[in-house]
């Protein structure tokens, strides 16, 4: 009877260990599933953060693509304004204006007056307010 009574302590001991063992091992699989959903969870906010900051950079290449030809643009108009001031010098240096106006002072004062004549019209067809605005 001894050995009944020591095998059913036995016995109770056993299935009372398993019973923590098996606690304790259901505790620890939710503890795994839920740091597996936040690991889950991270990895989807990591790539979509990636995702997004490659197509903020994608943009960024793009406007200094855009700003570098708006740079060469501006560059080459500088270059054909500057040419257009180097022929302009050398034409004012090829002609001395003082020395022509006193020794032909019609000849000056004719293309002083065509020039004043042109610009007016040009002024008054600029400030018309009948002319359409597409021009």
């Amino acid at each position: 009877m001894w050995a009944v009574a020591v095998l059913f302590v036995a016995l109770s001991g056993v299935s009372g260990a398993f019973k923590l063992y098996y606690d304790k091992s259901e505790a620890e699989k939710v503890a795994f599933a839920t740091q597996l959903q936040v690991a889950v969870n991270n990895q989807q906010v990591l790539e979509n953060t990636i995702e997004d900051q490659n197509r903020k950079i994608l943009a960024s290449l793009e406007r200094q693509k855009e700003q570098q030809e708006q740079m060469r643009g501006l560059e080459e108009q500088n270059r054909e304004a500057n040419e257009e001031v180097s022929n302009l010098k050398m034409k004012f240096a090829k002609h001395d204006l003082n020395h022509l106006s006193l020794r032909k002072p019609g000849l000056i004062e004719a293309i002083i007056n065509k020039a004043t004549k042109r610009v007016g019209a040009d002024f008054a067809e600029i400030t018309n307010p009948d002319r359409s605005s597409t021009d």
